[in-house]
């Protein structure tokens, strides 16, 4: 569904623009990141509020849509199953309560994958000039959890974690890394 309205408005675009230098497959790959943004943002906010835990989903959905820039990830082949799959883990996240020793057990386990797999963009496999600092922030991230001890937070980058783990099509081995890059 949010495939056709990427689609739909790049292609009304180019026959605004036919001259214009970016193609229509360009311009709906763009499109159709930015509306699964605001789409995941939308019905995260709007599910939240009739819970009763908005400011705990919208917490969450920042958490994973920050750490998800530096550390990468797998993705779902069609967008609209990402924004629901994203809703329902950012809306559920609040209603999970841990103890202090659960929270800090997971977030060590999430240190250790961003560590090791960190960043992981199954996109592409080139390194770039920033991949250690991308490291460092997800890592980071999950570090200050340790003296905040949010379950919403811990959770959130428990997800993202499992997510870069190269387990799904498209996670080449090659992303396991070798000690000496750390």
């Amino acid at each position: 569904m949010l495939e056709a309205l990427s689609r739909y408005i790049a292609t009304e675009i180019k026959k605004a623009d036919p001259d214009g230098p970016t193609s229509v497959e360009v311009m709906e790959y763009a499109l159709g990141i930015k509306i699964t943004e605001v789409s995941s943002i939308l019905m995260v906010a709007v599910i939240a509020w009739m819970t009763g835990h908005f400011w705990g989903s919208l917490f969450a959905l920042v958490t994973i849509m920050f750490v998800r820039r530096f550390s990468g990830g797998a993705h779902f082949s069609n967008l609209t199953f990402c924004v629901c799959f994203t809703t329902v883990i950012c809306v559920t996240i609040p209603f999970v309560s841990l103890n202090l020793s659960t929270i800090s057990i997971i977030n060590a386990c999430s240190i250790l994958v961003f560590l090791v797999y960190a960043p992981n963009h199954f996109i592409y496999i080139h390194k770039t000039n920033n991949h250690k600092y991308y490291k460092t922030v997800c890592v980071l991230v999950c570090a200050v959890n340790f003296f905040i001890q949010s379950h919403i937070i811990c959770l959130a980058l428990a997800i993202q974690a499992f997510s870069i783990l190269p387990l799904w099509k498209g996670g080449e081995r090659k992303w396991i890394r070798d000690w000496r890059e750390f």
